[in-house]
């Protein structure tokens, strides 16, 4: 069970999405590392008074993570007021021998991980929530989004950590794995799709449903914010992160 947080109480359900945050032992080339990154999202979380974070997958850039380093990853979960669903992706999908296990993750409280630790429906009753989701369990191809299910609760969103691709260039991008596609993002009926895999933020799809990369922190520089008004209906704006990096 998550540890108790405040509901919307009048106010819109209010989350923030980030992906691909690829934790590993070493900085890149601008100094940026992935727990920095981790760092940032959940202090923007408290920031904005976020009700859930989700992490759309890539959280851990390999299964081979220093120990001290996921560890570390760990410890900022843990200290966080605001819940986190993470989703595994490509690069740390879920498994006996993953990195949510070796970091500790899977033993907290205030973080639960779809596939290990939460199915693949959660439901969030004070906040009339469902999260769907569909982990990666292995390296190999499959179809990142969940098979549609009635819905559950007033809300509902979705993530999924794969690559769109639009109808033109389908047949052009067969050879890629994880394919997203327009129809498929139609069928999820979802109030909003939380995407990962691509490190640029962008709004995607033939607009039947609101689905959004939120980039990876160190090349967006903002998370997704998502506001679920049951009187104005549905937001999303990107804010900034504050991350200790040189100007672009």
């Amino acid at each position: 069970m998550f540890k108790a947080h405040t509901g919307a109480a009048g106010r819109p359900v209010v989350i923030l999405h980030s992906s691909d945050l690829h934790i590993d032992d070493d900085a890149r080339l601008n100094g940026y590392t992935g727990l920095m990154g981790l760092g940032c999202v959940l202090e923007t979380a408290v920031e904005i008074r976020a009700d859930l974070v989700v992490l759309t997958g890539d959280t851990f850039d390999n299964g081979r993570v220093a120990a001290t380093v996921a560890r570390q990853a760990g410890a900022l979960l843990a200290k966080s007021p605001v819940p986190v669903i993470l989703l595994p992706g490509n690069h740390d999908p879920a498994g006996p021998e993953s990195m949510f296990h070796r970091s500790g993750i899977t033993e907290l409280t205030q973080a639960r991980v779809i596939g290990l630790t939460a199915p693949e429906s959660i439901i969030f009753d004070h906040l009339e929530l469902e999260i769907v989701g569909r982990p990666h369990m292995s390296y190999s191809d499959m179809n990142p989004l969940p098979l549609k299910a009635p819905r559950k609760a007033r809300w509902q969103v979705v993530l999924a950590h794969g690559h769109y691709v639009p109808p033109e260039d389908w047949d052009a991008e067969s050879h890629r794995s994880w394919r997203i596609s327009d129809k498929a993002l139609a069928e999820t009926a979802a109030d909003y799709v939380a995407l990962g895999h691509w490190d640029r933020p962008v709004a995607i799809g033939d607009g039947t449903v609101r689905a959004y990369y939120s980039g990876s922190p160190d090349l967006a520089r903002t998370a997704n914010l998502i506001r679920l008004d049951q009187v104005k209906g549905v937001a999303v704006e990107r804010v900034p992160l504050r991350l200790p990096l040189p100007p672009r």
